[in-house]
């Protein structure tokens, strides 16, 4: 009986055509994404192929999630069919076997579901073998193809996925009978998987949500977290692991529901308990007259109308269980996010109203959206489902009415649900003891935003279903419309937000800034759709099917015979007031602010690179002096500049051209003193200036500058936010044309520039002892400026204050505006900003040294906090690197449009979306705020004292020396050594997860190439075990050496090779392998403890032996890896507390063989062993590095009943 229902419902839905078309849809998706860079689904970057085991898996799991509608529709379909086609009760009084029936129609709709998940595989192998032949990506971008990875995806994710949707959407559609309630438990799946990937934002809860995760994606995610590009090459998911648990977990759960659907399941109809009809008393009859009627079809009796029609589609829409479901799933899914709060390193940050708006846009719009969907097709096609069409279309009223009433109901009914859920996020920040309820921003929000976007989606989504002969093809046209018509523009590389429906300015909230610089295009982009909108209804109304169904031509034809003139003229004008706001919005942001697509930046950047890079090694002078007069507009979100540049040949050539190329919307003028403009490009805006006569080795000129930022209009986007009411952040990058071919223009993606015909780009030139030119050249200014000084004239609006680099010589008002006059106290790099903004001041002195904070008044919680830690900085800095030489050190909030701090000379800018946000109350130890601080306070050492050559290994001695400074800042103040294993495995963990996304090579430490994850993660975890290991004096003394010698210099600038020339002096021989380990090689270490077992000596003490596994790991630039033999020194020690807080005899030991065997004797008993406790060596899976102790008790031939010891420490 199984195998007959089995096959039979195989055969039925293979010939459904429905199944092909979800199989060639999948397919095309994959395919586009195998041979096109515009389509991305994810995995394929830098050195990963286009069809690695890794890239598959990926695709696959994700595409897991939109097959989750196709299995509903096979699901739906295997349990309902019988009872949708009234069979049932014919079939199910014949002798069926129940288990037959049940689990025949469920695995063979199981099977069926898979095969559209199986165009995946499809799409790539076409794809890959398409590629081949015509060439549309580089051929060494593909790989090899394993059959492992399409059987293991096949068995780990597509039949375990598709399994557990079909139990759920099986069972409810058999317990339900409706098809509705079973595509809402395809929802039901979507948000448990949302509702686990809320548990992703911290390191810790990783496996936690590897385990909830429905789908296995983020399990999958962590599992290759760390893999190198060769590993994501090679490696298939396999049957262990995390991966292996979660499958097993939810196979488990897909069972019990299939179980329980299976025992509740009959084929026998419950009686419905049928109510006896009361017999009513015959009445006498009474005559009586009908009323006269005297029909009126004003504006009275529309507006009465128009009430009748909301108020009854307002009431189906709350009453229908759709909505009730999907109104709760929006509850669950807004609830779980919240109640992990705004995580930040290990802190949480404050629930300010932004970051609840925040919040509920991410949680709840797309559910809203499939609110609208749904409902839209419901209010259009309920009369005609119920069969009732055709005597309300027969009553006498205007279809735009109607129309108009529908569109309301599913704006207003989105509206309210917006409503319930900011009044969610405002008791959620009560709760939370936050008393700084902003409702005006709530609402402004919700009408800059939400509600035009509720308004063009409901709209639009009635149209499509007038206009559509089906219900189910305006749904699926309404998807098209609303989702995939965003990714169909940015595959035909289309920006205009004019196409893109509810398109527009972001009107990205700053406590700063407010609403910033986006709100005028937001508002005028909400007037285009909303006009464009209520166009639609009208035409809507106009082609309204009333009365017998009739295609659109004929409804076209009927409407222009039977439309009134006065309907006509209202389409009419509303159509020319459309019109002329999109002429308007065309105009600006097409015309006064045009914009390029990503595909011609690209081409752009190309054509400049082939006909500009003959120039690159044009000898050019140098800036070594600046001299600024800059006037701030915040309200215009204008700037005006002049400057005057001092120029000098430090060349051994004369200079007879100079090459400028100014930036896009400034308006540049350059007087150079004896030059004359010879060749203008007015596309890529480079000229080239001839100096009659040349200017000589050592000679000076004074090049003056005149350049204006005016804002016109608003942008197609934001716009630019250096320049905003409250805020303004730029630096003199930004204003200043570039002199010189300036490479940082090119292409840098290896890929991209194998499309355009480039050669390979050198990332950063290579590593030389040797002095060369490029010796001459820092890598942040590269060659065009070393040392100077600066002074600034700058002027803002009166409320604000203006902040230079340097010392405030001079404050002064004049003419409504206040004037500011800085000085740097010593010569700084060429690189720092300017800054205006309504600022609150706090100030500290240290030592002759200013410290200040310039803060948002919304935002006085950790001022007290931050000056502590630049106090801590410049104590522990001065005593081990050596003086501070600016009278100054500023930390200046900036709006949140960016999420970093930053280190210019005495000046730090922070972004109030980190530091200034974050709850540190009850933070008495070390925090992240304290870490970033002191980590920005370093570069006043490491950057702005001494800067590398732009060469590999020049972002170690300024990135990684800043943040072990910070490390090193905050160890000085931890009582708890183990309090820095929570800083170290971040750093771990970016360092870990970065080489894994390396698109070009990974280096050692000493030639890091500007990476990142190198510099940053790598560098400061080696630099803070290289002190433990011999001694912090020692570091400390080597950095002071080196830093003592360049210190201001001139060029040459140093290399990685000059510090570690300081280096290596102090490192004994015993750990001389740290230096090629650690430094010039990529090694990773393989620390497992297999067994950790006690005994209780006659003496009371404890013997603990530990079984220890331990080897080296050496990797190639490309990630290949080789197990080596060890020889290292490493530590072991113990914890007394599960919490591992309590540290406990730690020893260093010396590992030189792959197994080990070690045997202490210990005082107290304590829970724990580990290799390396503090994790300060680089090893990929650290939770193997510690074991629980286990007792072996030995019984010996005078032993009679074993005794209890009780152990205090426990």
């Amino acid at each position: 009986m199984f195998k007959t229902f089995f096959l039979s419902e195989l055969k039925y839905t293979l010939r459904q055509p429905m199944v092909y078309i979800f199989i060639f849809i999948l397919a095309l998706m994959e395919f586009f994404a195998t041979v096109s860079d515009n389509v991305q689904v994810g995995g394929a970057i830098g050195n990963v192929y286009r069809n690695s085991p890794y890239t598959l898996t990926l695709h696959i799991s994700i595409f897991c999630i939109f097959s989750l509608l196709m299995a509903a529709a096979f699901f739906n379909n295997a349990a309902l069919r019988d009872h949708n086609n009234e069979f049932n009760e014919i079939l199910f009084t014949t002798p069926l076997s129940k288990p037959g029936y049940f689990f025949g129609r469920f695995f063979g709709a199981l099977i069926v579901s898979t095969f559209p998940l199986l165009g995946v595989f499809i799409g790539m192998l076409l794809g890959t073998y398409m590629n081949s032949i015509f060439g549309w990506l580089d051929t060494s971008r593909f790989g090899e193809f394993y059959f492992e990875t399409f059987l293991n995806n096949y068995l780990l994710f597509i039949l375990p996925n598709m399994f557990l949707a079909g139990s759920v959407i099986f069972a409810m559609a058999n317990k339900w009978k409706s098809t509705v309630i079973s595509f809402v438990g395809g929802l039901v799946i979507i948000v448990a998987y949302i509702v686990s990937g809320s548990l992703m934002s911290d390191v810790d809860n990783e496996t936690i949500a590897g385990l909830s995760d429905v789908f296995g994606i983020n399990t999958y995610s962590i599992e290759t977290k760390y893999y190198t590009p060769s590993e994501k090459n090679t490696i298939s998911p396999g049957f262990s692991g995390l991966l292996f648990w979660n499958r097993l977990i939810w196979t488990s759960v897909g069972i019990i529901i299939l179980m329980v659907s299976y025992f509740s399941f009959s084929f026998k109809k419950k009686n419905k308990k049928i109510k006896t009809p009361k017999v009513l008393k015959e009445k006498s009859e009474t005559i009586f007259m009908l009323p006269k009627l005297n029909p009126t079809y004003g504006a009275s009796a529309n507006w009465i109308q128009f009430k009748s029609f909301f108020y009854t589609n307002f009431l189906s829409i709350i009453k229908s269980v759709t909505f009730k479901i999907l109104f709760l799933f929006c509850i669950i899914i807004l609830v779980s996010d919240l109640s992990g709060g705004f995580e930040y390193f290990g802190l949480q940050s404050y629930p300010l109203t932004y970051k609840l708006i925040d919040s509920i846009k991410d949680n709840t719009d797309i559910f809203i959206i499939i609110i609208l969907v749904f409902f839209s097709g419901e209010l259009i096609w309920r009369d005609r489902d119920s069969k009732i069409n055709e005597v309300i279309d027969a009553t006498a009223h205007t279809s735009f009415i109607s129309m108009a009433a529908k569109a309301l109901s599913l704006v207003c009914i989105a509206s309210i649900l917006n409503l319930f859920f900011i009044g969610i996020g405002i008791i959620y920040q009560l709760i939370n003891g936050f008393t700084r309820i902003e409702i005006d921003i709530y609402l402004l929000d919700f009408f800059y935003d939400n509600l035009p976007l509720f308004f063009a989606f409901g709209g639009v989504t009635i149209l499509i279903q007038v206009l559509s002969s089906n219900k189910y093809i305006g749904y699926f046209i309404s998807i098209l419309v609303l989702l995939i018509w965003e990714i169909v523009l940015s595959v035909l590389d289309i920006s205009s937000n004019m196409l893109d429906v509810a398109g527009g300015g972001s009107v990205y909230y700053s406590d700063m800034n407010r609403f910033g610089p986006g709100v005028k295009s937001a508002l005028w982009f909400n007037l285009y759709w909303v006009l464009f909108t209520f166009l639609g209804l009208l035409i809507a109304g106009a082609l309204w099917n009333r009365g017998s169904k009739s295609s659109l031509l004929s409804r076209i034809k009927t409407a222009r015979k039977e439309i009134p003139k006065s309907y006509r003229g209202v389409i009419t004008i509303t159509f020319a007031a459309w019109i002329g706001v999109a002429g308007f919005v065309y105009y600006n942001t097409q015309v006064l602010n045009s914009y390029r697509s990503n595909d011609t930046t690209e081409q752009f950047m190309a054509a400049f690179e082939k006909k500009y890079s003959k120039y690159k090694g044009a000898v050019h002078p140098k800036v070594t002096d600046a001299k600024y007069f800059i006037d701030i507009f915040p309200n215009k979100r204008d700037i005006h500049v002049k400057a005057d540049l001092e120029l000098t040949n430090e060349s051994d050539s004369p200079i007879d051209s100079l090459h400028f190329f100014n930036s896009e919307g400034w308006d540049t003028k350059l007087n150079i003193p004896n030059a004359k403009a010879v060749y203008k490009d007015s596309t890529y805006l480079y000229t080239i200036y001839k100096l009659s006569p040349p200017l000589l080795p050592g000679e000076k000129t004074v090049l003056t500058l005149d350049n204006k930022f005016i804002t016109k209009g608003f942008e197609n986007g934001t716009g630019p936010t250096m320049i905003v009411k409250n805020g303004t952040f730029f630096n003199n990058g930004d204003i200043l044309p570039s002199m010189g071919y300036n490479d940082a223009y090119e292409i840098s993606d290896k890929n991209t520039r194998k499309k355009y015909d480039l050669k390979p780009k050198e990332r950063t030139p290579e590593l030389s002892s040797e002095l060369s030119e490029l010796h001459n050249r820092n890598y942040i200014n590269n060659g065009q400026s070393d040392f100077i000084n600066v002074e600034t004239i700058i002027s803002t609006i009166s409320s604000q204050t203006a902040i230079a680099p340097g010392s405030l010589i001079k404050k002064w008002k004049e003419n409504d505006r206040t004037y500011y006059h800085y000085k740097t106290d010593t010569p700084s790099l060429n690189f720092y900003a300017f800054m205006s903004a309504d600022y609150e001041i706090k100030k500290r002195k240290w030592n002759g040294v200013d410290i200040e904070v310039y803060y948002d008044e919304k935002h006085p919680e950790n001022i007290d906090m931050m000056l502590d830690a630049v106090e801590r900085s410049l104590v522990y800095y001065t005593e081990n690197f050596g003086p501070y030489f600016h009278k100054q050190c500023r930390i200046i909030e900036f709006p949140r449009y960016a999420s970093f701090a930053q280190a210019f000379p005495g000046t730090m800018p922070y972004s109030e979306a980190i530091g200034f946000v974050i709850n540190l109350e009850d933070e008495t130890e070390n925090n992240i705020v304290d870490a970033v601080i002191a980590h920005e306070m370093g570069h006043q050492w490491w950057a702005h004292q001494v800067i590398g050559a732009n060469m590999q290994g020049g972002t170690m001695m300024s990135e990684s020396f800043s943040e072990y400074s910070s490390l090193m800042t905050l160890k000085s103040i931890t009582k708890n050594p183990m309090k820095m294993r929570e800083f170290l495995k971040y750093n771990h963990d970016r360092y870990l997860r970065g080489r894994s996304g390396e698109r070009e090579k990974e280096l050692p430490l000493y030639k890091v190439e500007n990476q990142g994850y190198i510099h940053y993660g790598k560098g400061s975890v080696i630099l803070y075990a290289l002190q433990d290991y011999i001694g912090e004096d020692k570091v400390n003394l080597a950095m002071k050496n080196f830093l003592e010698e360049y210190r201001y210099k001139n060029p040459p600038y140093p290399t990685s090779l000059d510090f570690m020339r300081h280096l290596e002096p102090h490192v004994p021989d015993s750990l001389d392998y740290i230096i090629k380990d650690w430094f010039k090689e990529i090694t990773l270490y393989d620390n497992r403890l297999t067994e950790a077992n006690y005994t209780v000596l006659d003496n009371g003490k404890y013997e603990v032996t530990l079984n220890i596994e331990s080897s080296k790991i050496k990797s190639d630039s490309l990630g290949n890896e080789t197990k080596t033999k060890i020889n290292d020194w490493i530590d072991v020690g113990f914890f007394m507390d599960d919490d591992e807080d309590r540290l406990y005899q730690q020893k260093r030991v010396k590992f030189n063989k792959e197994k080990s065997s070690i045997t202490m004797q210990l005082d107290s008993l304590p829970v724990k062993a580990a290799i390396d406790p503090r994790h300060i060596l680089i090893d990929r899976v650290y939770s193997d590095n510690i074991k629980s102790i286990s007792e072996i008790r030995l019984f010996r031939s005078h032993d009679r009943i074993p005794k209890c010891r009780n152990n205090p420490n426990r």
